[in-house]
């Protein structure tokens, strides 16, 4: 409408005109007037929606966190309640654990179990040890009884005698094997001690602990601080184990890594126009009210996407075929707002109308007398949106029909 009665003075003139001379008005004597009109109007209309593109396409987007029981099992506590706001590690819902303790019980009788056979060892070594120190004296005298036999035997004494010589030698045998087997049982332990005990020890550790994890896993705790948005969970339901089903789901509160942004999604013939850093406005319809304050609100282009999702690959085994991808797809644009205290004013997940601006033409146009005006025609297409707000606002409260 702006449009149109911007450019319709050569119609206007060229009537003036024919009322001032007396002749009549037809179609005939203004068509050129007209075909003008028609002319100034579409340059109009491509100059200003080319330089100063909008969309409707635009929408608050926020992350949320589905919350599942790693184990799954009967609920029997829910602490929380939907609209709570809940910190890192505070406690979400509680399933049954019977059988969890019931592991971690008899893990810790295994572990408990290898202890007692540790110092049932120990033990055993101490008497193993004294028992090769006995074996070794008992050596040592069959050795000295030994040698006082073969000294009579070389020396031919008349005391000598054969039986009493054999009688020696299988004694010193005998006390010989004796400190062979102390040394060997000694030896048997020390390595039950040393290694099969402790290899024993760390394997029912291992599975005092997984059992110690399992049992933790029917406690679920937040991983993250935000608000429980939607609760579908109740004492005596099992819980689901699928992010798919999620028991609940919380929206993490907003930080530094994590800014608000209005994603606006431009045809793809706007790339040769929009750039980072450039001008923009925003009008989200949680914003808008009968008074317009804190509605349409300064924002600036702080990223543009160089990929358009419309191509996006996926391993499904199927071939892409274009002609399956509807729709041309979207130029995705970052916005933010100029002034950071007015992000309380938005809503996560609304929708949104954003404007941008072009303040610096490129080109050939650049410092001409052309540029100035496609610059200054952000003033008529600023006036455009605010009518559309309007527009929102009417449709918002169902004067323009609809539900």
């Amino acid at each position: 409408m702006i449009e149109l009665l911007i450019t319709c003075f050569p119609l206007l003139l060229r009537i003036a005109y024919l009322r001032w001379r007396g002749r009549p008005v037809t179609l005939y004597n203004v068509h050129r007037a007209l075909f003008v009109w028609i002319v100034l109007f579409v340059a109009l209309i491509f100059t200003v929606e080319y330089y100063h593109p909008d969309t409707r396409n635009a929408l608050i987007p926020y992350r949320v966190v589905p919350i599942v029981a790693e184990r799954g099992g009967t609920v029997i506590e829910v602490p929380v309640k939907a609209g709570q706001s809940v910190k890192v590690g505070d406690l979400l819902f509680n399933v049954d654990d019977s059988s969890e303790k019931a592991a971690v019980a008899s893990a810790q009788a295994a572990v408990g179990e290898v202890n007692s056979q540790i110092d049932v060892v120990k033990a055993q070594i101490k008497e193993a040890a004294a028992d090769l120190d006995r074996a070794k004296a008992g050596l040592n005298n069959a050795n000295l009884t030994l040698s006082e036999q073969q000294a009579l035997k070389d020396k031919n004494s008349p005391v000598y005698t054969i039986n009493r010589y054999e009688n020696a030698k299988a004694e010193q045998q005998k006390a010989a094997a004796d400190v062979n087997a102390a040394n060997a049982k000694l030896e048997a332990l020390q390595v039950q001690l040393d290694q099969v005990l402790p290899s024993e020890l760390k394997a029912a550790e291992a599975s005092l602990d997984q059992a110690k994890v399992n049992l933790d896993k029917t406690k679920v705790h937040s991983s993250v601080s935000g608000r429980i948005e939607q609760l579908t969970l109740n004492v005596g339901d099992r819980a689901a184990q699928f992010s798919v089903n999620p028991a609940m789901v919380i929206v993490p509160d907003r930080d530094a890594s994590d800014p608000i942004e209005i994603i606006a999604g431009f045809s793809q013939t706007n790339s040769a126009v929009l750039h980072v850093g450039m001008p923009a406005e925003v009008a989200c319809e949680n914003n808008i009210n009968s008074g317009m304050a804190n509605t349409v609100l300064a924002a600036r282009i702080v990223r543009i996407q160089d990929v358009v999702a419309t191509g996006q690959l996926g391993p499904t085994g199927v071939l892409m075929q274009p002609s399956d991808r509807r729709g041309p797809g979207d130029l995705v644009v970052h916005v933010q707002l100029e002034h950071p205290e007015q992000n309380a004013l938005l809503v996560d997940g609304t929708r949104c109308l954003v404007q941008a601006y072009t303040t610096r033409i490129s080109g050939s146009l650049q410092g001409t007398f052309m540029g100035g005006i496609i610059q200054a025609w952000a003033l008529e297409k600023a006036l455009i949106m605010r009518m559309k707000v309007w527009i929102m606002l009417f449709a918002g409260t169902g004067l323009m029909g609809g539900d």
